[in-house]
This record gives structure tokens, C-alpha cells and sequence, in this order.
């Protein structure tokens, strides 16, 4: 059985299933700095070591990590030239197996020089997407090396929910400004009269770690706006059987800010998304088509139409989460994910 270092800077729960996934095939031990993550039940192995934050880069006093690479015949580094420590040893002459997992151009024209000598030097390159593989051929990067292991979330319970009975508006995810959940809320408190009355606003999330008080803010806002009776702040959700009550009664996932996994846990759920075209938006954002599975909107006011739209036009948002549940099982299903991993360690 081969064995596979993962190098990460923390273990987010939703990437559990990946690393106990890749367990089912492989010895996996994953390196980070974060919290600790494995329980009881789970697969795979981890190491955590301290890190040190010196202006924009990361790195790992005493870190095991230039001993553990020879013990292993792949290692599975996360691209982010903020972590030089897990890319330096691209260039040992004596190495594993090694691959670089997800990559974006960044607006940066010495940042994407830099990433593109770094990726010649890798022997797979690990991809969430394939939006930028044109660019990155023209870069001069080998096509042999690029495989797409699509960017998904394994939900478990994942269920086509667009024919059932709907009755909120729903965000999901961690609060902050950025979010722009504070326009979520104004909006949907001038659509009261021009919605179904019983149509309620739900928000799963928590303070994000760099925001403190931001649901404190956004329920003073509720207040003033009149409208706390129907916003109901759910805090951090992670149970899916919770999660899929929630979805399920939800007209459509509403996020004007960037959006992120929380595209997939939505379409998973047969829930369209309603967000804005030009913003900073991981590469989740492809798996969405305008009037087929989302609402994308040019403007921030366009928001609030397509939040009346999904309400009072039932037919069109029940169309649409059907479509968004498809594409999620035709084409992001977790095992397409695993698939491409296990295509970068064995060829």
C-alpha cells in the first residue's frame, strides 16, 4: 500500500472525507498546524506542528516535515506561496513523488511567474477546476502533469429537494463583513409586502475568527429593520440531517459576497444560488449557469429582485434546484473528487 503525506496549514471538517477517502486506498498521514481532527472513526493519521506568522508567510519551526518526506512514496502539498517550507523541497534532488494541490492565477504578474517555475517542478499538479488549464498550458506548463480532481463537498445526505414545500430565504457560512449578510437582511426586509408572508430569512454561521461581533451587529440590524420575528440566526451547523431541514425549505441560497464550498453543499440540496458576477470568487463559482441553476446578477439592487423572483415565481425556482441537483450528481459527486486524487498519485 502506498503511503501519501498531505501537507496542509489546518484540517477543515469539510475536508475530512477527502483524507478518509484516499485512507480507503492508501496510508495517509496529514501535516498541518491546526487544531486536531481525527476521532474516533476516522482513517487517517495526522501530525501537528507549531507555526510561525512572519509578515505574509507561514512557516514551521521544527517541523518534522524534511524528515517525514523520505519516509513516503507521495507527498500531496497544498499550493500557496505563503507556505515556502512545503514548497522547497521541489527543488531536492532526492525526493517522493510530489504534487501540488489547487491552484489559482493570482492578479499578481510576479506572483504567477513565480507559481509557474514552481509548478514545472512538480510531478502531478492537482487542480480544483479546469477553468485555468488554458493558461496554464500557454504558460508553458506540461498538459501530462495536470490532473482535475473537482473542488466538491461529500454530503451525505444529499437529496433533490426543489419540489418541496419552501417557505425562507437562506445564507450559510462564516459571518463577516466581507459576506455582505447586512444587505441580505435589508433586502429582504423591503421585499415584506411584496413576498409571501410567510417566507422567513434563515443564517447558519459563526463569528469568523477575524470579525468577532458580527452576529451581534447583523441582529441589531434585524431589530431595527422590524423584522427579528422572521430571521432566525442558527449559529454553526454541522450536522447534515440539521442541515438538510434547513436546505430543504430554502427558495434559494443567497451570498452577494464571494462564494465558496457553500455553492455545492447548495446545489447537493437542489437549492439554487442568487449571487453577484464580478467579485473575488473561488473556483466553486463555475459550477453555477445563469438562469439554469443560479440567479447571477450584474448588480448589487439585482439581488433583491431575484431574491422576489425565487419567491413569488415557483415554477422558475423549483426548475432551478432541480437543475443545480443534477449537476451536483452528474458532475461534482464526491467520487469524481477521490478519482482524480488517486489519477495524480498513480500515474
Amino acid at each position: 500500500m502506498k503511503s501519501i503525506l498531505i501537507l496542509q496549514n489546518e484540517i477543515m471538517e469539510y475536508r475530512k472525507p477527502v483524507y478518509n477517502g484516499l485512507a480507503e486506498h492508501y496510508e495517509v498521514v496529514v501535516l498541518h498546524s491546526g487544531r486536531p481532527s481525527v476521532k474516533e472513526g476516522d482513517r487517517y493519521r495526522e501530525v501537528i506542528t507549531p507555526q510561525l506568522h512572519v509578515w505574509r508567510f507561514h512557516y514551521q519551526p521544527g517541523s518534522p516535515v524534511d524528515k517525514m518526506i523520505r519516509d513516503f512514496d507521495v507527498v500531496i502539498a497544498m499550493f500557496d506561496l505563503a507556505w515556502p517550507q512545503y514548497l522547497a523541497p521541489l527543488y531536492k534532488k532526492k525526493r517522493p513523488k510530489y504534487i501540488l494541490w489547487g491552484h489559482r492565477y493570482s492578479k499578481n504578474p510576479l506572483a504567477c511567474i513565480v507559481r509557474n517555475r514552481i509548478m514545472r517542478r512538480a510531478d502531478r499538479l492537482l487542480m480544483y477546476g479546469d477553468e485555468e488549464v488554458d493558461r496554464m498550458i500557454r504558460s508553458g506548463i506540461d498538459s501530462k502533469k495536470i490532473v482535475i480532481a473537482w473542488n466538491t463537498m461529500h454530503v451525505p445526505n444529499h437529496h433533490d429537494y426543489s419540489s418541496a414545500r419552501k417557505r425562507s430565504l437562506l445564507f450559510v457560512g462564516r459571518l463577516q463583513p466581507l459576506k455582505r449578510v447586512d444587505f441580505v437582511i435589508e433586502a429582504f426586509a423591503r421585499l415584506q409586502g411584496r413576498i409571501p408572508d410567510d417566507v422567513v430569512l434563515n443564517i447558519v454561521g459563526e463569528d469568523a475568527d477575524n470579525a468577532p461581533g458580527t452576529e451581534a451587529s447583523l441582529k441589531r440590524l434585524v431589530d431595527r429593520y422590524g423584522v427579528s420575528h422572521k430571521v432566525t440566526f442558527y449559529g454553526r451547523v454541522d450536522d447534515p440531517a440539521i442541515l438538510a431541514e434547513i436546505f430543504s425549505r430554502a427558495y434559494a441560497y443567497v451570498s452577494p459576497s464571494p462564494v465558496g464550498l457553500g455553492v455545492l453543499h447548495s446545489l447537493a440540496y437542489g437549492v439554487p444560488v442568487i449571487t453577484l458576477r464580478d467579485v473575488k470568487h473561488g473556483p466553486e463559482f463555475y459550477n453555477l449557469e445563469h438562469g439554469r441553476n443560479a440567479i447571477i446578477c450584474e448588480k448589487m439592487h439585482e439581488i433583491e429582485q431575484a431574491m422576489k423572483r425565487v419567491c413569488t415565481d415557483q415554477s422558475f425556482s423549483a426548475q432551478l434546484g432541480h437543475n443545480a441537483y443534477r449537476h451536483y450528481v452528474e458532475k461534482r459527486a464526491f467520487s469524481k473528487m477521490i478519482k482524480g486524487f488517486r489519477e495524480a498519485i498513480d500515474t
